[in-house]
């Protein structure tokens, strides 16, 4: 379902941008947050036809015990599957040196850059084991032998230091082009939320090779026609939530998928015919 515009959530987000990094709590935790929490502020730019998969974004996805990505999606067509791995940098990082005389990027903005292309190394060389990781969610079973394409983000620093001179700009595109990241703004990420479908998904983790909820913004899920009981843990109060909406989440524990709208089997089905 589309959301209308909210104000003061964009208000309530553009004031944890522009506040100074706090002490104690990092700043990029803060932010990570209420993005996990209002979703809708999450940008999913390059889904294919089918759309955000099961409507999920997977929180801190490890690539292995020393790479974590801020958050994962995926998308896939009839053909196609494309995962992509984002990095959440704070705003106050700046893209570019003081360099008045040419344009330098900035060795905050550097290392950023080089983050992301250790995971596209590491994707590369570890692709199988990437995908094992996912293999909770990676349904339907018959198609994770389609081609699957990684892609990546970056979000960091405001548009406004980007924007300053067109120098800036086709360096930024440059480096687009020559890494493969998609670098982002977080005013980006705002103009995504005023002016793009704004719509809640559900956010989810990867613990001990089982996937399980984190925030649940949606009851609007297919989840359970694919994924088994042995691949996804639902605490008791989202089995009661879960079954207050119609879903029967007891047949789901017995092995039963619910293929009728996400909610029901097919027995329920045969029986509401008769």
């Amino acid at each position: 379902m589309t959301l209308d515009f909210d104000e003061k959530l964009e208000k309530d987000f553009i004031d944890i941008l522009d506040s100074p990094p706090p002490t104690g709590k990092k700043k990029e935790l803060i932010i990570h947050e209420f993005l996990e929490k209002n979703p809708e502020l999450i940008p999913t730019p390059n889904l294919l036809n089918h759309h955000l998969h099961f409507g999920v974004v997977i929180s801190k996805f490890p690539l292995d015990t020393s790479l974590e990505t801020d958050y994962v999606y995926l998308t896939k067509s009839s053909d196609t599957w494309i995962v992509t791995f984002v990095e959440l940098e704070i705003p106050d990082k700046k893209l570019f040196t003081n360099n008045k005389k040419q344009v330098d990027t900035s060795s905050e903005f550097n290392k950023a850059i080089a983050q992301v292309r250790s995971w596209q190394v590491f994707v590369e060389d570890n692709k199988a084991e990437v995908l094992r990781r996912l293999e909770p969610i990676f349904h339907p079973f018959l198609m994770r032998r389609n081609p699957v394409e990684f892609n990546y983000q970056l979000v960091i620093g405001r548009s406004e230091e980007k924007n300053s001179s067109p120098e800036r700009m086709r360096v930024l595109a440059r480096l687009r082009k020559e890494t493969g990241i998609d670098i982002m703004t977080y005013d980006t990420l705002l103009n995504y939320y005023r002016h793009s479908e704004r719509y809640k998904k559900n956010i989810i983790s990867l613990s001990k090779n089982k996937m399980q909820f984190k925030y649940i913004h949606t009851e609007s899920t297919m989840l359970f026609s694919y994924v088994s009981k042995d691949d996804f843990i639902l605490t008791l109060e989202e089995k009661e939530y879960f079954r207050s909406k119609g879903y029967e989440i007891e047949e789901w524990e017995k092995g039963n998928s619910l293929a009728v709208n996400g909610k029901y089997t097919m027995a329920h089905f045969s029986k509401k015919r008769k």
